[in-house]
């Protein structure tokens, strides 16, 4: 039988791992030996569940409108998440004791006439004269530039947001139902120094005589120097000039004549200017500038009746006109015709800025006025109250006012005046 090599009994084969014995040069004992740091691999990002997606390149991109639609609704909410912007209160005047305010409104620049300039300076005289009276009036003057739209915006101005506890109007202005309007919202006294209609109550007072006071008085003049017939009422149209002819024509029919109407302009003078080389009565409806060239081709001894709001620089440029140039106006401004009371103004004023006007005596007398209504109080209803039941002696007429008329000027105290020079009060015709 063939013989077999077999392993000793107990011991493993020598094949075997766990056969194998230790190395005896091989410490059991650790290495004091540094050893190098095991390298990490980089981690890379483990796939999630949802999957990216890649549009196609033949998709269609999306279209402008609805590219559209999410900006306008990303702006829509961006917009209503934003908080409101703070609303900060207009600040109301502080108003100081002891005082109450004034704004006079007139034409300092621009071409409406008659410039505010005497107006102003008259005030400022009646101011200056009364700066420790209690209450005191703190007067504002505006410019409003010859504009009958700034006229009105600078009126609602100084009510609502100046808190005026008065006005005065020096401008020539149309009293129609819109400025009607604004006064009485103004819920103030207004005060007009030239000619309007009577307002015939409410917080609006005419200080000047009114368009129909006016042509009654120059053609009462002219009828009892002439007879009216053949009489011309010569306007441009102005807005100043408009109420005027209006009251001149409706007089003249109420003395049963006809009205002859010649207008006024660049295309008509050479019309113009024939019409009134045969005219023995010619009356001039507003400011008198746009009428010298024509007024100087009028006869001699005609009577050429021009308007209260005429310049007297504006007639002294007629001084040698061959017709005889009249304007309505305040006898007390006249030369040699004032009381005491009124050569008191009449001097200080012409110290200050030469002989007054008419316009600036009734704006010396509407600081009067108020400063008599402000007495008992500046609620602007109780001042208006006062001023229906005062009468007032002021410089150029005796104001009397009621609750259903607010034309205050005394007719006795208007006249016809004339020019006699630059530096020199007109006089009495």
């Amino acid at each position: 039988m063939p013989s077999r090599t077999c392993s000793p009994p107990g011991f493993p084969s020598r094949t075997s791992s766990r056969s194998a014995r230790s190395s005896r040069t091989r410490s059991s004992r650790r290495s004091r030996r540094r050893r190098a740091s095991p390298t990490r691999g980089l981690r890379t990002p483990r796939p999630t569940c949802t999957r990216r997606t890649h549009r196609s390149p033949t998709a269609r991109a999306p279209s402008a409108r609805v590219r559209a639609l999410t900006l306008a609704l990303a702006l829509l909410l961006t917009a209503c998440t934003q908080p409101r912007p703070a609303l900060t209160p207009t600040p109301v005047p502080t108003r100081e004791p002891g005082t109450y305010s004034v704004t006079a409104l007139l034409d300092l620049s621009g071409s409406r006439s008659p410039n505010g300039g005497p107006q102003r300076d008259a005030m400022e005289l009646w101011a200056d004269q009364h700066a420790s009276a209690s209450p005191r009036a703190r007067l504002k003057i505006v410019d409003v530039a010859g504009s009958p739209s700034r006229t009105l915006i600078e009126l609602r101005r100084a009510a609502a947001e100046d808190r005026a506890d008065a006005i005065v109007v020096g401008a020539s202005v149309v009293y129609d139902d819109t400025f009607a309007r604004a006064v009485e919202l103004a819920h103030v006294p207004v005060l007009f120094t030239l000619p309007i209609v009577d307002p015939g109550g409410g917080f609006g007072f005419a200080l000047a005589p009114t368009p129909a006071q006016l042509a009654v008085a120059a053609l009462d003049d002219a009828a009892a120097r002439t007879v009216l017939t053949g009489s011309i009422v010569v306007s441009d149209e102005s807005p100043s000039a408009i109420p005027e002819r209006a009251a001149l024509m409706a007089d003249l029919v109420r003395r049963s004549v006809i009205p002859t109407l010649a207008k006024a302009g660049p295309a008509e003078s050479a019309k113009l200017r024939t019409t009134l080389a045969t005219s023995t009565v010619v009356l001039f409806a507003g400011p008198a500038k746009p009428y010298l060239d024509a007024a100087r081709a009028a006869p001699a001894g005609s009577l050429l009746y021009f308007s209260y709001l005429c310049d007297p620089g504006d007639m002294g440029d007629l001084r040698d006109a061959p017709g005889l140039v009249t304007w309505p106006g305040s006898r007390w401004i006249a030369a040699g015709v004032a009381s005491a009371a009124r050569l008191a103004f009449l001097g200080s004023y012409t110290d200050r800025a030469g002989p007054p006007t008419t316009p600036a005596a009734s704006a010396f007398d509407a600081l009067a006025l108020l400063a008599s209504a402000a007495e008992g109080g500046i609620d602007g209803a109780q001042m208006r109250r006062r001023m229906e039941a005062t009468t007032l002696a002021g410089v150029a007429t005796t104001y009397a006012f009621t609750p259903s008329r607010h034309a205050g000027f005394t007719m006795s105290d208007l006249a016809l005046l004339r020019y006699t020079g630059a530096r020199t009060a007109p006089v009495v015709r």
